[in-house]
């Protein structure tokens, strides 16, 4: 324990030379304790002047000075893989009894000198290890994303990947790994031998085709040790009945093929045409017929759910070539029921009437006012997105009377970031989505004044240099009947980049424009009790849904309670309640079987009864039972890479000495340095009461007060 104070060490000097001045000069004039013995007289003196010196020291606010020295283990994280996979060979019942007490023995022997933290991961990385072999998929890279975000910084000292090395999404786990410098030991799971099998590997098709098209099945084929053999593959509808009728389904063969395999790794990519003869959900299995040797037959099948729609509206996009447009008319042309046509404004000579949206990207602009076009989408009613950015001619749009206008102050741009509005209610953002905003890069905004009108409902707004203004970044115009859209910046490109660098998809940037042009797009439903329902989801992810119920002045409002009952093809029924949230409802349904859904909602406002009905699927994830032989090549390469060892199951004992021996895997020691004020200490009070209470005790027995 030390001393230090916030002055220079000559005033320290202060200190015994005040109580000694203070000392002497209040004795040398007291007379009363002249008559005293010099002992006691001296004594007096000296306590006065200990007094005064400690009370002008304290006056200096010292500060004590304490060091504390902490070890941290060395952190060991234990990573079981949980996926399907793992009991697909003879060696499920070592996996499900004896490999748990080996891991349960080594974090025991591990645990007096280690940090041990064990995981288990399929899709995602989890807290536990359970055991149960059940998840759909296999994901290393996330696996050692999540440990770099949890362990960065800390003494990781090695990790232990228990896995048959399967991984089905995703990227190579070999590359994913090189992020860390810590020692990974691998465990070889599963079975390496090549078995006798036929498999339909994938089937790539579109989500949704178009009453009286025809649409396409790319089937890709895979086969081991089957040279000189043959088998069928056929393509089979499945008519289930609805949820009030019998759940037994027919079924009509729609294609068939002989399959000759020719070589011992056989692999063919078959491409199927049907036709769209009814509209609604339609149930797809593509079969490959069992071979004799065969052990895993489930995966000679697969299930594919293809929405028929009646008609697609069309979306037109007006635009000079540009990167924002490439992007969202992707993100259209991958949506059910939209297509995106795009043209030069120039070249456009089509008729407006067939379109239900049209696109204007920084249009009007300096070089094209269009004022007949922009005229005609007036008169016919057509909603409209602008888009605006630095070609836009903002005087021109000024004119339209869109919501807001710009004051302009040059041809600059701001760097503005989206905040998303509080109060916004014209759709449903989820919660991701909407916490997602802060992490998108910056659109360039056109620079100046932002006037907007009671009529302009705002999804979000800009932040300029760290400062969230009340000017718009997305906002929503809805004047009588006629909707539109102002995106006041351009660069949604980038939007689009950063959401598949993030989460290697584009689930963010399409539920935005998509919702946008839902939203603008899709005729006004005037019904109360609306529920919002994606057509399709995978049987390892939650069944959500929203809903929303309005009051008769159009407004939101969740105060009746929504019921809701789902019914499967095999019309078993699963009751739900939804939740409220700040003015609608949602629902997660957990994870159901794959099938086709159909659902009944209900809500009760006043003595009325509203109720909304529709369908869904779960489309089963079957890529765990497409190759199960496992990879102990990837295991051995990942453990070189990082000064490990790849060891079996029956060696896991082995595991501890391994990493006793490894001398970078050693306990840290931290060095903590506080500081607290002297006069904080309870020891600081006695001695004053002590020095103080010594000299009045000595006066008063002396006869001097």
């Amino acid at each position: 324990m030390n001393f230090t104070i916030t002055y220079s060490s000559w005033a320290l000097l202060l200190c015994p030379l005040l109580g000694g001045i203070y000392a002497f000069a209040f004795y040398y004039k007291d007379k009363k304790t002249a008559t005293l013995s010099p002992f006691i007289r001296w004594l007096a003196v000296g306590l006065r002047f200990i007094l005064v010196t400690f009370l002008v020291f304290l006056f200096l606010a010292p500060l004590i000075r304490s060091t504390k020295n902490t070890t941290e283990k060395p952190i060991i994280i234990i990573a079981q893989d949980n996926s399907a996979s793992i009991i697909a060979g003879k060696d499920s019942a070592l996996y499900k009894h004896d490999l748990p007490k080996a891991w349960d023995k080594l974090v025991s022997d591990l645990s007096s000198k280690y940090d041990v933290r064990v995981m288990s991961f399929g899709e995602h990385a989890k807290d536990t290890m359970n055991y149960l072999y059940n998840e759909k998929e296999t994901d290393i890279s996330s696996l050692f994303q999540e440990l770099t975000q949890r362990y960065y910084g800390k003494n990781l000292g090695a990790i232990i990947l228990s896995s048959d090395g399967i991984y089905n999404k995703g990227y190579n786990p070999i590359y994913a790994s090189r992020q860390f410098n810590c020692s990974i030991f691998t465990v070889a799971l599963g079975d390496t031998t090549v078995k006798v099998d036929a498999v339909v590997t994938k089937v790539d098709n579109n989500p949704t085709a178009f009453l009286g098209n025809t649409f396409p099945l790319q089937i890709t084929l895979d086969a081991t040790k089957l040279q000189g053999k043959s088998t069928n593959l056929t393509v089979t509808e499945i008519e289930t009945g609805k949820a009030d009728k019998s759940a037994s389904g027919v079924e009509t063969t729609e294609f068939t093929k002989p399959i000759n395999f020719n070589n011992p790794v056989f692999h063919q990519s078959i491409p199927v045409q049907l036709n769209a003869t009814s509209p609604g959900l339609k149930h797809y299995v593509v079969k490959l017929a069992p071979v004799e040797g065969e052990e895993n037959l489930v995966n000679n099948r697969k299930d594919v759910y293809i929405r028929v729609l009646d008609q697609k509206q069309k979306v037109l996009i007006l635009s000079t070539p540009h990167p924002d447009v490439a992007a969202i008319a992707e993100c259209i042309n991958s949506s059910d029921g939209f297509e995106a046509q795009s043209f030069t404004p120039d070249k456009f000579s089509g008729e407006l009437n067939k379109y239900s949206l049209v696109i204007l990207n920084q249009l009007p602009s300096s070089t094209m006012a269009m004022p007949e076009l922009l005229k005609n989408i007036n008169k016919l009613g057509i909603p409209a997105l602008f888009i605006l950015g630095s070609q836009s001619d903002i005087s021109e749009f000024n004119k339209l009377n869109e919501g807001f206008k710009i004051n302009s102050r040059g041809d600059k741009g701001n760097d503005a970031e989206a905040v998303p509005a509080k109060d916004f209610s014209l759709f449903t953002l989820s919660d991701d989505s909407r916490s997602y905003f802060s992490q998108l890069p910056a659109l360039s905004s056109p620079f100046g004044n932002y006037v907007s009108s009671p009529s302009l409902n705002v999804l979000c707004y800009q932040k300029i240099q760290s400062v969230t203004t009340n000017y718009p970044l997305i906002a929503f115009n809805l004047s009588g009947s006629e909707k539109s859209c102002i995106i006041a910046g351009e660069g949604l490109f980038r939007w689009r980049l950063k959401d598949y660098a993030d989460h290697k998809n584009n689930r963010f940037f399409n539920e935005i424009i998509n919702k946008i042009v839902q939203y603008l797009a899709v005729k006004e439903d005037k019904n109360l009790f609306r529920i919002h329902c994606p057509n399709s989801f995978k049987e390892d992810e939650p069944v959500e849904m929203d809903a929303d119920l309005y009051n008769p002045s159009f407004q939101l409002v969740n105060d009746p309670e929504v019921s809701i009952t789902i019914t499967n093809s095999d019309n078993k029924n699963f009751p739900f309640t939804f939740s409220r949230t700040s003015n609608a409802y949602h629902l997660n349904a957990g994870q159901l079987q794959a099938g086709v859904y159909h659902y009944a909602a209900q809500v009760k406002q006043g003595t009325q009864v509203f109720t909304s009905k529709g369908e869904f699927t779960v489309t089963p994830v079957q890529v765990e039972a497409t190759n199960t032989v496992a990879d102990h090549q990837l295991l051995y390469q990942l453990a070189k890479e990082h000064g490990g060892k790849m060891v079996f199951p029956n060696q896991i004992a082995d595991l501890q000495k391994l990493i006793d021996a490894k001398e970078d895997i050693k306990p840290v020691i931290y060095t903590h340095t506080s500081y607290s004020p002297l006069i904080d200490l309870k020891l600081v009070f006695f001695i004053l009461l002590i020095l103080v209470s010594g000299e009045w005790f000595i006066r008063k027995w002396s006869g001097t007060y």
